[in-house]
């Protein structure tokens, strides 16, 4: 069964590449935007997540620092967050992420990244936005508890660099470009 090869049909092909009203042209794919949401997207929006529970300001910092149309003053404006964080995490005065307000602020600037990464995607943002505020929240937990164990195996300031680490290269992996 080959191609219909009848002259008086319009061989004029539109913007996409397919000739309008040729029924053995397969129909375009959907154009890319809003219509839904992937996976590897959920998948980033957990990781990135799960950053924010270990250090909150990483949740704003990876998507911004990742997208090349942003400025100076932003990165800039990310970067000296991020630091702020780091250094004021190890100070003796600082409270326990457990005690509120830190896992709900936690959870929020998990949202806000998880929206950050789906609209450099132009995809949904709200499936993003709750997956990466529901694993902050094991992101919380799970560095609380990692603390509380390296605290008992030595100085407090290398479990906490061990978790920096973790936390760096978690928003790092979210929110590149290329896929996981």
């Amino acid at each position: 069964m080959g191609r219909r090869h009848d002259r008086t049909v319009d061989r004029t092909r539109d913007r996409r590449g397919w000739v309008p009203g040729d029924p053995t042209v397969a129909l375009p794919p959907p154009p890319p935007g809003r219509l839904g949401t992937a996976p590897g997207l959920l998948l980033r929006s957990a990781v990135l997540g799960v950053a924010a529970g270990l250090r909150a300001s990483v949740a704003l910092a990876g998507p911004t620092l990742a997208d090349p149309s942003n400025g100076t003053l932003k990165r800039l404006t990310a970067r000296v967050g991020v630091l702020a964080e780091l250094t004021g995490d190890k100070l003796p005065s600082t409270p326990s992420r457990l005690v509120p307000p830190g896992p709900q602020s936690r959870a929020v600037a998990a949202a806000l990244g998880g929206v950050a990464l789906a609209r450099q995607r132009r995809r949904s943002v709200v499936l993003p936005a709750a997956t990466a505020a529901l694993f902050s929240l094991a992101g919380t937990t799970g560095g609380a508890a990692w603390r509380a164990w390296a605290g008992q195996r030595g100085p407090d300031w290398r479990g906490a660099l061990a978790e920096d680490a973790v936390a760096l290269t978690l928003a790092t992996l979210a929110s590149r470009s290329r896929a996981l």
